[in-house]
């Protein structure tokens, strides 16, 4: 039961942080895709869940050391 609750916590901190850092790459390539054409809408859309899947992958390493450091 504690390795369940300790897993949701680190998916919850993962998910936080990817979703944190998925909105900040949309956001700073829809302004170079809005100034150049060799950027279309889709490669905004493909890199952000590239990005995302990227930081949620990297989350669930990280967060686990990080959480027990922190008790």
């Amino acid at each position: 039961m504690i390795m369940a609750v300790q897993f949701a916590r680190t998916l919850g901190f993962s998910s936080v942080t990817a979703l944190a850092v998925g909105a900040l790459f949309y956001v700073l390539s829809a302004g170079k895709s809005a100034a150049l054409a060799a950027y279309t809408v889709n490669d905004t859309y493909l890199g952000t869940v590239f990005v995302l899947l990227l930081a949620l992958i990297i989350g669930l390493a990280v967060w686990p050391g990080v959480l027990e450091k922190k008790r």
